[in-house]
């Protein structure tokens, strides 16, 4: 099933609040960009064993790339969070760099 980005950003709200609800802090976009930088550089640990540039722990790529699964979409989590707590629309914000980029493209091809 697709979910459309208003529903995840619906879930992501409700998730962290329940985290809240559990003593977290309550968490805002200034919070949620530091945790992104964690998952980030999770999301690099991960990859860097995937390429044996770090040890695997014993994991086979299989539970690696499951892994890397699990960091992007805490790291989706955290943007659409900021996106929405900062009342950013990423859908226009998101068309906005599709047309700079097509249209950078463009202009290095000419």
């Amino acid at each position: 099933m697709s979910k459309t980005l208003v529903q995840i950003t619906k879930e992501v709200v409700a998730i962290f609040e329940e985290y809240r609800k559990q003593g977290t802090l309550n968490w805002n976009y200034e919070i949620a960009s530091r945790d992104l930088i964690y998952q980030v550089g999770s999301l690099n640990k991960v990859i860097l064993q995937l390429h044996n540039q770090r040890y695997r722990d014993g994991k086979t790529d299989d539970e690696l790339k499951s892994v890397v699964a699990d960091e992007l979409a805490d790291i989706l989590a955290e943007v659409v969070f900021i996106a929405h707590d900062m009342h950013i629309d990423l859908e226009v914000a998101w068309e906005k760099m599709a047309e700079s980029d097509r249209s950078k493209i463009a202009n290095r091809s000419k």
